[in-house]
C-alpha cells in the first residue's frame, strides 16, 4: 500500500457516518488502500445560548477579553472531544481490518472545505447521509451536496445500504455519452469487477410525452439508442470479461429512471455536471437529484476539466 492513495472517510458522531465507515471499510479491503478517518470540530459559541429578555440578554455584555477566554475554553472542550470520538473510530476501524494502514485526522474548521482538500490526494472520498430512517425521501445535507459537487475524486455518499451480491444486486451506471461517461462506466465496471456484482447500464432518453398523457401506447425506445449503448459498452465488456453485464434503455427522466432501477442495488454511478454528447438524452447533470432521493449508495464522478 506504500505510495497508494487512500480512501478518504468523513466521520461524526452520527448513524450515517457509521454507515460511510462501514462501507468505506468494505472497499477499502477490496483495493487494498490505506484508511483515512476524517473529523472536523469548530468553536461553539456559548454567550448565543444566554437566556434572552426582550431584545436584550438578562447578562451584562462581555467584554473582549471574556469573549476571547470563552473562546478558547469553548474551542479546547470541542477538540477534546473531537479527538476522543476521532480515537474510538479509528480504534474500531484498525479491528475490523487489522491489515490495512489506518489513519485518524482531525482538522478545526468547516468539514467542507477540509473534505475537498482531501480529495485532491485521495482515491475515493466517503461520505454519510444526514439521516438514515426514511430512505429515498430524506433530505441529503448542505455538505455531502457541496462536496460531491466540487471534489477532486470520485464521492461515495452512503444514502442506504448496499444490495447483497447473493441476491443479484449490482452496479447500476448511468450513461449519457457526455464528457464523463467515460469515467463513469470505468469506476463502475472496476467496482463491480472488485465487488463480484454484474454490472447494469442504463441509458435514459427522451419520454414518449403522449404515452404519458394516456393518448397513445407506450412506444418503445428507438433501435438507434440500443445500438448507441451496446457499442459504448464493447470495449468494458473486453476489459472486463469478468463482469456480467446488462444493458436498458429507458424512456423516462433521468432522475426517475435511475432512482427507480436502483432500489435495492449494490450501488449507484453517475457524473457530476456535464452537457450530453448524445442527442436526444437527458442524463446530463443528475447527480444532486438522485443524490437527495436514492436508496443505494451513490457514487458521483467529477467532471472532466
Amino acid at each position: 500500500m506504500a505510495g497508494q492513495r487512500p480512501v478518504v472517510v468523513g466521520v461524526d458522531d452520527s448513524a450515517g457516518s457509521e454507515a460511510a465507515l462501514a462501507w468505506a471499510i468494505a472497499d477499502a479491503r477490496r483495493r487494498q488502500a490505506p484508511i483515512r478517518l476524517l473529523h472536523t470540530y469548530r468553536w461553539h459559541n456559548s454567550y448565543l445560548e444566554m437566556p434572552i429578555y426582550g431584545r436584550f440578554p438578562i447578562y451584562a455584555a462581555p467584554s473582549a477579553a471574556e469573549l476571547q477566554q470563552a473562546r478558547d475554553s469553548d474551542l479546547h472542550q470541542a477538540k477534546q472531544v473531537a479527538e476522543q470520538l476521532l480515537a474510538t473510530l479509528t480504534e474500531q476501524a484498525r479491528q475490523a481490518t487489522p491489515d490495512l494502514e489506518i489513519e485518524g485526522v482531525l482538522s478545526e474548521g468547516d468539514p467542507a472545505p477540509a473534505l475537498l482538500a482531501e480529495s485532491e490526494r485521495a482515491d475515493l472520498l466517503v461520505l454519510g447521509s444526514r439521516h438514515l430512517k426514511a430512505l429515498g425521501s430524506e433530505v441529503l445535507g448542505s455538505v455531502g451536496a457541496a462536496v460531491a459537487a466540487r471534489a477532486a475524486c470520485p464521492t461515495v455518499v452512503v444514502r442506504g445500504p448496499s444490495g447483497p451480491a447473493d441476491e443479484g444486486a449490482s452496479v447500476v451506471v448511468g450513461v449519457d455519452g457526455g464528457p464523463a461517461s467515460e469515467a463513469v462506466l470505468r469506476f463502475g465496471f472496476e467496482h463491480a469487477s472488485r465487488h463480484g456484482v454484474p454490472l447494469r447500464a442504463v441509458l435514459c432518453i427522451h419520454p414518449d410525452l403522449l404515452a404519458t398523457m394516456l393518448w397513445r401506447p407506450k412506444q418503445a425506445a428507438p433501435e438507434q439508442a440500443h445500438a448507441w449503448l451496446a457499442e459504448s459498452l464493447a470495449g468494458w465488456r473486453t476489459d472486463f470479461p469478468d463482469v456480467e453485464v446488462h444493458a436498458e434503455v429507458l424512456r423516462d427522466h433521468p432522475v426517475d429512471g435511475l432512482l427507480g432501477v436502483s432500489f435495492g442495488q449494490h450501488l449507484l454511478v453517475v457524473g457530476s455536471h456535464g452537457r450530453p454528447a448524445l442527442a436526444g438524452t437527458l442524463l446530463g447533470s443528475v447527480s444532486q437529484g438522485v443524490l437527495h432521493h436514492a436508496s443505494c449508495p451513490v457514487a458521483v464522478l467529477p467532471h472532466p476539466s
